[in-house]
């Protein structure tokens, strides 16, 4: 048997099935243990009620962000060409923190044991999957990054619409609303437009200026009578339009043809939206 045939499993593996390994017990626990809920109470502001619930499903969530976002850490940590990165350690854990946020509603709503076991196993699927993609595009000097990056990129997307929809679909006045996809779009434009490898400041401001546009395009759909996937594809559009402008910019690369370009996508997307009507 050759010496190649021999290799050891890439030293990634090995702490992501340890990684993997923990968070799934830890689902696991939580839905065999039945934890108190804490309730605060409910105030009225500008006409929408407000109160915070602190239970299991809160706690659960918590802990698979938690767990996912320190144990990414740990096997970034790892990384053989960790110096030759492009941007902060910590923009690399957007995605799958992210994605464990995500994870974590499905496991939630699953009513039945059927369902809980197969958001449970195609969300670990999905976890590691995430963190594998990361680890390969934390350096452009891995050969694997190109690919690993524009992966990414579009599961960025399908992720933001699909909490843009979980949001609208809480039947919350847009004061509640607002706030949460202003966070969740600007955790992704700055994920998306730190890949440029800009300074951190950089990255901060425009993704801080494209979180501030989504969260007011969502408060004006909040008042428009159109249904939750129509809204939530407008959100995914204007994220993807404000970034990809964004992301030229940062590059030195903005001309008024790339303005242009975004601008008949966005248009002819705007239509087909209206046409389409989800």
């Amino acid at each position: 048997m050759s010496n190649r045939s021999r290799e050891r499993p890439r030293p990634e593996w090995d702490r992501l099935s340890v990684l993997l390994a923990v968070t799934l017990l830890s689902i696991a626990l939580f839905r065999v243990v039945e934890l108190p809920t804490l309730n605060w109470g409910t105030f009225q502001i500008l006409g929408s009620p407000l109160g915070f619930d602190l239970g299991g499903e809160t706690l659960l969530t918590l802990l698979v962000v938690g767990l996912v976002a320190t144990g990414t850490l740990s096997v970034f940590q790892n990384h053989p060409q960790l110096d030759s990165r492009e941007r902060s350690l910590a923009f690399s854990l957007i995605t799958p923190s992210i994605g464990a946020l995500l994870v974590s509603i499905f496991i939630i709503q699953a009513a039945t044991w059927p369902l809980w076991l197969a958001a449970l196993l195609v969300g670990g699927i999905s976890i590691g999957l995430l963190i594998h993609l990361s680890y390969q595009a934390l350096s452009p000097l891995n050969p694997r990054y190109p690919g690993a990056r524009t992966l990414l990129n579009v599961i960025d997307y399908l992720m933001g619409f699909v909490l843009f929809s979980f949001s609208l679909g809480l039947q919350g006045r847009a004061l509640i609303t607002a706030p949460a996809i202003l966070v969740l779009s600007g955790l992704l434009a700055v994920e998306l437009l730190s890949a440029t490898g800009a300074s951190t400041e950089q990255v901060l401001l425009y993704g801080g200026t494209i979180a501030l546009l989504e969260g007011q395009l969502a408060w004006v759909l909040g008042y428009w009578p159109i249904s939750m996937w129509t809204a939530a594809t407008l959100l995914t559009l204007g994220l993807y339009i404000w970034s990809g402008i964004g992301y030229q910019h940062l590059l030195g690369r903005l001309t008024a043809q790339v303005i242009a370009e975004f601008a008949t996508i966005g248009l002819l997307m705007f239509i087909l939206v209206f046409w389409v009507r989800p």
